[in-house]
């Protein structure tokens, strides 16, 4: 049996596990309501407590394990419990009412059927120096995210308590932590813990929180400590996974492009440096007639433009920008030294998104860019990705093999492009369903942006169809590449409802030649590629 479909099975243990021990936790909750009723505050106050606690944890982790419902009773019950406790007084009569649906989570872990989701294993996991910490002090919700990490090929360490993830913090920072909020019986919460760690750290590390809480205060605190997710119990594992893979693929990404337009050229190259010292790529023009080129072949996120220049000012050519649907959506920011609030205000009425006064200090400058500049990406991407797995939409992809196809005719550089497709892929939705057929998109998109250089583009064309660019790249070298992407997909195996699949590929390869000038062409014969490689019988690839 491979690794990971033994990590499989063992999540199907955990919640096996997790069943059997219900019968047992239900009994205590109702142990403890019994307190309730003696004429002891002391022993009420107490029995409440534990009552929060239990109810507290059994919320947060009945859903992640099958038993939606019964998670949604004990936050409820909690909510009660609460109230008490902040009452400081028990009301008999809600007390009994209480007992009552106590006793009723009994026959919700019973009803609750255990929810279904595709698992997928790969038999030669793909890995990465990702190191991870999970601070969790629920063991079953904690082994289900560790192993659903370590599924994915990524290096996990799990703490019970926050004082033993401070010391290994320090002495080991990770790349990344997943928290829960709460520690009950440390009495701490990990929000304040973590901020203080960041603050001892040379570099924040991102976390991703985890709480039953949806207050304001909650989220605030996390942000505070450097939330870049926050998600609520009951946990899904999968929505989780995926913010963490899209937080790894944008900061793994291509630098930031940034186009500077200035008659001031050593201030402009001053600005290249800088920005190029935070991994910022930036090209300079200082002569605006050389706009269209530069535009076209370097596809800026942002560009900064000087308003003062001499022939065409600065608002002047952020209008001739303007005229091109194409170009709508990079964000301008002047950037100038400009005092008179009149032409500033004109500058910025004038096809301008912003407006940084010069002189600017390399680091204000770094900072500034970044964000504009990530916001830009941000926005770009929710416009040009698709939902589903995160890769270029269709007419973005084709744009991109426009770009790549140009580039290759000027330069002489080899460039292929590939057409892969599902094989018998309505068959998969027939049989398991939409969402194993969603799991099975995600995973070749997956693959996909891990087996692929930062410079190859690849786009969802189709339902179950894909495009990837590879520029630099002749047709033995993307021949080798999506043989090991084929094989790789193969051997993934899918599970639903303790039903396994696989699924193939089949794949298409067209090299760019001397006399291809239309994306067109390139795209017809990568098709007529496939077309044959399906016809021969699928599960291979074509030239």
């Amino acid at each position: 049996m491979d690794k990971n479909a033994e990590i499989a099975l063992k999540l199907q243990a955990l919640r096996a596990d997790y069943a059997a021990r219900l019968p047992a936790e239900i009994q205590q909750l109702r142990s403890l309501v019994e307190h309730l009723t003696k004429p002891n505050p002391a022993l009420q106050l107490d029995a409440l407590n534990q009552l929060r606690q239990r109810l507290h944890k059994l919320a947060g982790s009945a859903g992640s394990f099958g038993f939606p419902e019964l998670g949604k009773q004990a936050k409820k019950l909690e909510l009660q419990t609460q109230a008490w406790i902040d009452s400081n007084q028990l009301d008999l009569g809600l007390v009994r009412v209480f007992a009552v649906a106590v006793a009723a989570l009994d026959g919700l872990a019973q009803n609750d059927s255990p929810k279904k989701t595709p698992v997928v294993s790969q038999l030669a996991p793909l890995k990465t120096n990702t190191l991870i910490y999970v601070l969790e002090d629920d063991q079953d919700i904690a082994d289900e995210v560790c192993m659903t990490l370590r599924h994915f090929g990524h290096q996990v360490e799990h703490f019970s308590t926050i004082a033993a993830a401070e010391v290994e913090v320090l002495r080991r920072p990770p790349d990344f932590m997943i928290c829960d909020i709460m520690f009950t019986e440390e009495g701490r919460e990990t929000p304040e813990a973590v901020a203080i760690m960041q603050q001892q750290l040379p570099v924040p590390i991102p976390v991703i929180f985890v709480s039953t809480r949806t207050d304001f205060d909650a989220y605030h605190a996390a942000v505070r400590a450097g939330a870049v997710g926050y998600f609520v119990k009951p946990l899904d594992i999968i929505r989780l996974v995926d913010c963490f893979e899209y937080y790894l693929d944008r900061n793994r990404s291509a630098p930031h492009r940034v186009l500077i337009i200035d008659d001031d050229l050593e201030l402009a190259e001053h600005y290249k440096l800088v920005l190029s010292s935070a991994d910022i790529r930036a090209e300079v023009i200082n002569n605006p007639r050389e706009i269209f080129e530069k535009l076209q072949d370097f596809h800026p996120e942002l560009i900064l433009l000087d308003i003062n220049m001499p022939g065409c000012n600065g608002a002047e050519l952020a209008q001739v920008i303007r005229l091109n649907q194409d170009w709508l959506r990079i964000p301008i920011t002047y950037l100038s030294s400009e005092l008179d609030e009149e032409k500033r205000a004109n500058a910025m009425g004038r096809a301008g998104d912003d407006f940084l006064s010069k002189p600017m200090g390399d680091r204000e400058l770094v900072t500034a860019v970044s964000v504009r500049a990530a916001r830009s990406r941000q926005l770009s991407d929710a416009l040009d990705r698709d939902s589903l797995t995160g890769l270029l939409k269709h007419s973005r992809i084709k744009e991109q093999v426009d770009v790549e196809l140009s580039r290759a005719i000027r330069s002489g550089e080899n460039l292929s492009l590939v057409m892969l497709d599902l094989d018998h892929f309505k068959q998969v939705n027939d049989t398991y369903g939409h969402p194993a057929g969603d799991k099975v998109i995600k995973a070749i998109a997956h693959l996909l942006r891990q087996r692929l250089r930062k410079s190859d583009a690849v786009g969802r064309y189709g339902g179950e169809e894909f495009v990837a660019v590879l520029p630099r790249c002749g047709r033995d070298e993307a021949l080798a590449l999506m043989e090991d992407v084929r094989q790789r997909f193969g051997e993934i195996t899918f599970t639903v409802d303790q039903r396994s699949f696989n699924v193939t590929l089949s794949v298409g390869i067209a090299a760019y030649r001397e006399g291809v000038v239309r994306a067109e062409q390139l795209l017809h014969e990568a098709d007529a590629a496939l077309y044959r490689a399906k016809a021969e019988g699928r599960n291979r690839i074509c030239i």
